[in-house]
């Protein structure tokens, strides 16, 4: 069944390939996850190492067996270089919540559109949930611009415990509705 599922949410854009994170992704992901790139997550520190990496797979990898979560490698399709992650967690009955990052080098491309627009809707069936949440630091306009870019409309604020700062701060909630 492994094999099935996981070949199952092989994804192709035009400049990307989003693919289940492997173990072997651990050692490419550790240097990506920069402060800049961490500064906006609640659950990925830096500097983080290839092992703090490969727990974060392993879970991924039970989560998808359980069809409770997946996570993506993303790839950039002309030299298959991980550049970022993206990924789906149930949080509660047909409700998933949406997370992702791209490496600073990957930035201001378009790419995370690319990959969230690919994404949101084979990973809503896959999980089979109807709704995904995405909450953003009200200061990440990027991100912002991306999730309205994919179909989520702003639906109020929530408060977010910021892991790896030890603190909780405001968040705008999106939702994305299977339709």
């Amino acid at each position: 069944m492994t094999a099935i599922v996981h070949g199952s949410m092989r994804l192709r854009t035009a400049r990307l390939v989003l693919r289940p994170v492997e173990d072997a992704d651990a050692t490419a992901t550790a240097p990506l996850v920069t402060p800049d790139v961490a500064a906006n997550l609640s659950t990925w520190p830096s500097p983080m190492s290839a092992e703090q990496v490969l727990r974060k797979v392993r879970k991924s990898r039970e989560m998808m067996e359980r069809r409770e979560g997946v996570d993506l490698a993303i790839l950039a399709r002309d030299d298959s270089a991980l550049i970022g992650w993206i990924g789906l967690a149930k949080e509660a009955p047909g409700v998933a919540r949406l997370g992702y990052w791209l490496c600073e080098q990957a930035r201001g491309k378009g790419l995370m559109k690319e990959a969230a627009g690919s994404f949101v809707a084979r990973g809503t069936e896959f999980l089979d949930v109807e709704r995904v949440k995405a909450l953003v630091l009200k200061d990440n306009e990027t991100s912002i611009a991306v999730l309205k870019a994919v179909g989520f409309q702003m639906t109020g604020e929530e408060e977010v415990f910021i892991e790896t700062a030890g603190r909780s701060e405001s968040c705008f909630r999106f939702d994305w509705y299977d339709r």
